[in-house]
């Protein structure tokens, strides 16, 4: 038994850890202060990505589809940003797509290396990791200008996957206006 504690301890030490990572880029010679308005739009076809199936089903789903343009909202208002029906300064889309990683754990009972033979088991788990991709484009320069990506593990369940894209998009738009 005592063998095994420190075997876990190091086991947990070396798996990777998967924290939200956030980054934004934008363009640095655009005067973010002329923009008032914006306006929800799709990527061409051509540039969607397939939709990406979980164990669940599409990824992500109407509900989670909903969620994600709710959150975007709040933080656009939060910027004093106004969501029009048609022109707008400012042409707002997401993507989302979905990875798998796999993720190799060996335990072994650590006692080969030359006085006895180790014995060592290896399983594999999937790691799904979710990347959302939230472009801002000035529809009269016809370019992008902000750009906001989280990159999360997806969990099966969905309140937590709520929690991890609520956290995400206000971390993006919490670096909205840049400041330069």
């Amino acid at each position: 038994m005592n063998g095994i504690t420190p075997l876990l301890a190091l086991a947990c030490a070396v798996l990777p850890s998967f924290a939200q990572k956030v980054h934004v880029d934008y363009d640095r010679g655009c005067n973010f202060s002329r923009y008032k308005t914006y306006r929800w739009v799709q990527l061409p076809e051509s540039l969607q990505p397939a939709v990406a199936q979980s164990a669940e089903g599409p990824f992500p789903n109407q509900l989670m589809h909903e969620r994600i343009m709710r959150f975007v909202e709040e933080a656009l208002a939060a910027k004093r940003l106004t969501r029009v029906e048609t022109g707008g300064d400012l042409l707002v889309g997401y993507e989302m797509k979905m990875t798998e990683q796999p993720q190799y754990t060996t335990v072994s009972d650590g006692w080969g290396w030359g006085w006895g033979s180790a014995f060592s088991t290896t399983t594999t788990q999937i790691i799904l990791t979710g990347t959302l991709v939230i472009d801002m484009m000035d529809p009269r320069q016809k370019q992008l200008v902000f750009q906001g990506v989280s990159t999360e593990t997806i969990s099966s369940k969905p309140e937590k996957n709520t929690k991890k894209l609520q956290k995400g998009i206000n971390k993006m738009f919490g670096k909205y206006p840049p400041r330069m």
